[in-house]
């Protein structure tokens, strides 16, 4: 068995950008806020709540995924990384606002299926930050 350096394996893979401290929402009330101030967009499965953000110049995202609407962990996990990667990439990340993105439906955890779910979740959750983008412009 022939064995690659650890150099090689680090240096091939791709600079991901990261999802810091100061780009998410801790707290209760952060997301209470967010979540009262009755701005949303709505889709199929998901609900981006926003909430301008006055003193801030950067967004602030946080997720709700509840275990009763995808009960496998590992479901959920996958929920939750495909909502930061595309906030990650999107416009949204300039806006100087506070952003839940909630799960509202529930969801199937079959093996069979996963692969297309979460094409249809990750080009969901773009398009509600595109929304929120456009409305912002």
């Amino acid at each position: 068995m022939r064995v690659v350096p650890k150099a090689v394996i680090a240096s091939a893979s791709k600079p991901r950008a990261l999802f810091h401290r100061d780009r998410r929402l801790h707290k209760p009330s952060e997301f209470a806020a967010v979540l009262s101030a009755r701005r949303v967009f709505r889709g199929d499965s998901f609900d981006l709540h926003f909430l301008e953000a006055q003193n801030q110049g950067q967004a602030r995202l946080g997720l709700i995924v509840p275990k009763r609407m995808a009960r496998a962990a590992s479901l959920r996990n996958s929920i939750k990384r495909q909502g930061r990667e595309a906030f990650r990439l999107s416009g949204a990340r300039s806006l100087p606002c506070d952003l839940v993105l909630r799960l509202k439906r529930p969801v199937s955890d079959r093996q069979t299926e996963r692969g297309q779910q979460l094409r249809s979740w990750r080009g969901e959750i773009e398009a509600l930050l595109d929304r929120l983008a456009k409305r912002a412009a």
